[in-house]
């Protein structure tokens, strides 16, 4: 069998995206083992690969230019409308190679969502887009440690509106996608593990009644569906019964809530991947970092851990035939 093709998109053009795939490209040896195609702008890579790495010609790759009229000159740090366009630009061409069977796997480097609204976009990020792509609004972020995984109820919303956004509906997603995620991983009935949202997982009303309400519910449902799935648990104790493997996934409740573990385990190695699209999508852990774009001193680790996780969920699917 051959090598597993894979998209990588540049994100927004002034974050890090172009050096952390420079320096990819420049890793042949890491580059060997799959099939990639880089999507973005030809040019801004050019330039990049100049002002980090002196080097003057562009290294032989798989590369698409969809830049077209909207190029602008290599701005590293520089928020615009502009690269909020390319940044969209890019994914929906990545997205037309999956769809047309010409890529297996998606992996995206960052965008910058202030970005995409100045340019009048209605996308908040990578996955919203790529589910309005897939007509699809079932998905869920899950974020891929060493030993932490975790799934998001809620995403990107203030702290103050989390209690009143979750409800049994989507807590059941989360651990519906969660189960079904486990092929992906080689592991076809993964333990979840259901997180509280207050303190000691409202201490049975004490703090509040989400747990006792909503959570609690949920998990019942998810029980008579037949899923493995325990809790509500009090997050200050699951991540640490994760650690020793009692669970395989975890879903939580709000964005710091699961982020703050994976990212203490697994910093600069963790992936984003988008649950539940109808193709792999895998993304780097990080943003834009505009503070450091074009410095040459942002790593490219987390880049290659979604390449390599998106090669072995591909794998998984293709190869294993006991899920």
């Amino acid at each position: 069998m051959g090598l597993n093709k894979i998209v990588v998109t540049m994100g927004d053009p002034a974050g890090i995206g172009p050096e952390i795939i420079c320096k990819l490209i420049l890793d042949k040896q890491f580059c060997s083992q799959y099939d990639l195609t880089f999507v973005g702008s030809k040019t801004i890579l050019k330039e990049s690969f100049k002002r980090v790495f002196s080097i003057t010609t562009f290294p032989d790759c798989k590369f698409i230019d969809v830049a077209g009229k909207e190029e602008i000159s290599y701005m590293p740090g520089v928020l615009t409308p502009a690269n909020g366009r390319l940044s969209i630009k890019y994914i929906a061409k990545a997205f037309n190679l999956i769809k047309s069977g010409k890529a297996d796997a998606m992996v995206t480097c960052p965008i910058n969502k202030k970005a995409i609204n100045l340019a009048g976009l209605k996308y908040p990020g990578h996955t919203e887009y790529l589910g309005f792509l897939s007509k699809c609004d079932n998905f869920s972020m899950m974020l891929v440690g060493d030993k932490i995984k975790v799934v998001l109820v809620t995403t990107h919303i203030p702290i103050g509106k989390v209690a009143e956004s979750i409800t049994e509906d989507k807590i059941i997603k989360a651990v519906m996608n969660s189960h079904n995620a486990g092929k992906f991983f080689g592991n076809p009935n993964p333990k979840i593990a259901v997180a509280g949202l207050n303190p000691h997982a409202g201490d049975n009303g004490a703090i509040s009644n989400e747990e006792l309400q909503i959570i609690s519910p949920a998990v019942n449902k998810c029980i008579e569906k037949g899923l493995n799935v325990y809790g509500p648990i009090p997050s200050d104790t699951l991540f640490a019964r994760m650690l020793k493997g009692e669970f395989d996934i975890a879903v939580v409740m709000y964005h710091d809530q699961g982020l703050i573990p994976v990212k203490m385990e697994s910093f600069g190695s963790a992936v984003n991947v988008t649950l539940n699209l109808p193709f792999i999508r895998t993304s780097v852990d990080h943003g834009t970092a505009y503070d450091i774009a074009g410095k040459g001193v942002a790593s490219e680790s987390s880049l290659k851990r979604a390449i390599e996780v998106a090669d072995m969920m591909v794998n998984n699917v293709k190869f294993n035939t006991n899920i």
